[in-house]
């Protein structure tokens, strides 16, 4: 199974870009308080809509998304293109990257997490299994902030790829080790197959750690892009 990640740095808003916004998402880019916020935003639809629309041949402003959540139907949830259901599609941001991975049907999620300064031994204890904590705790005090945010990130890209996001417990869900190579060793959750997941984790930087999950029988095959260019000309 092919999977194409793009990258991004989240760009500053023109007509152009803002002019590919539904009336909801102009809605949702004007309620973020930070520029950087609508940044992140903006970049993100506006990368899923070039994309879609090489894919199918049409212009971008014809894309039509579909956001809504599966719980309460507002619009924060994994998007969709609308009558394309042979595109699946996965956006995350974090610090100064935004990523977009795309694939030809096969359920998708992706997720990039700066490292950044919170309480990580709090954090695991809710998201983690009994098994990843009691791996965790044996983590050398200098490389449990960055392990976290590999696990975070890991896990983050499971569940994103279930359409269904947060509402399916991390802590259902077992994840080899965090200087393994990423797979679901067991899942107690009925949205996670763990023999049909393949995974593999994005590089992005040092101050970050990344992944992209997939529901698909076969190896995943992951193809990295520069987006950059494509959202600023």
């Amino acid at each position: 199974m092919r999977c194409d990640v793009w990258w991004a740095a989240p760009v500053v808003a023109t007509p152009r870009l803002v002019a590919l916004l539904d009336g909801v998402e102009r809605g949702r880019y004007g309620a973020y308080r930070k520029e950087i916020d609508q940044r992140r935003f903006l970049t993100g639809r506006a990368l899923i809509r070039m994309i879609a629309a090489e894919r199918l041949g049409v212009e971008p402003a014809t894309i039509k998304l579909d956001a809504s959540c599966f719980g309460c139907d507002k619009p924060h949830g994994k998007p969709r293109v609308v009558g394309a259901s042979g595109i699946e599609v996965s956006v995350s941001h974090s610090g100064a990257w935004v990523a977009l991975a795309v694939t030809d049907g096969a359920p998708v999620g992706v997720d990039v997490e700066e490292i950044r300064d919170t309480e990580v031994d709090n954090l695991a204890g809710i998201a983690f299994s009994v098994a990843e904590r009691e791996t965790f705790a044996a983590v050398p005090a200098e490389l449990r902030r960055p392990a976290f945010f590999t696990y975070w990130s890991r896990k983050e890209a499971v569940v994103k790829a279930t359409g269904k996001g947060m509402s399916v417990p991390m802590s259902s869900l077992t994840l080899s080790p965090h200087d393994e190579p990423p797979r679901v060793v067991h899942s107690e959750s009925s949205e996670v197959d763990a023999d049909a997941v393949r995974m593999a984790d994005l590089e992005a930087g040092s101050d970050y750690r990344a992944c992209v999950a997939a529901f698909t029988p076969t190896p995943l095959e992951v193809t990295v892009h520069d987006a950059t260019d494509r959202l600023i000309r």
